[in-house]
């Protein structure tokens, strides 16, 4: 009797059930979970390929970069001071973003911000 008390205080005892009963609807609204796949046309990814001449020409570059744009660096018209000198702030400036650079050719360089990924899978290329 008092394990009767108990359980009827936990509400263990079946035989005094009482709850409301839901009504389910076959008819029940459903969240639309549909996901376009349609790219973003107004957000186009952009590289811009320039060719310095000075080392002020970096901070262009560097402004290209923060606003999402990939660059190609052709570093043929500078001497080799000034192509450390533009290398090493291109550097920073893609480290401070999160980006990426990768070496094209002797002189040319690929600086991209963090929303483009490069595939370098050049091993399945055969000269």
């Amino acid at each position: 009797m008092a394990f009767d008390k108990l359980a009827n205080f936990f509400g263990m005892n079946d035989d005094e059930y009482v709850g409301e009963e839901e009504d389910v609807s076959d008819n029940e609204v459903r969240r639309n979970n549909v996901v376009s796949l349609q790219p973003n046309n107004h957000e186009r990814s952009e590289i811009r390929v320039v060719e310095p001449r000075r080392y002020s020409d970096a901070k262009e570059i560097a402004k290209d970069l923060l606003n999402n744009r990939a660059v190609l660096v052709n570093l043929k018209n500078v001497n080799e001071e000034q192509m450390r000198r533009i290398t090493d702030f291109l550097t920073g400036t893609v480290f401070a973003i999160n980006g990426d650079i990768r070496r094209v050719d002797q002189n040319v360089f690929l600086y991209t911000p963090t929303n483009f990924q490069i595939d370098n899978d050049t091993d399945n290329f055969t000269e």
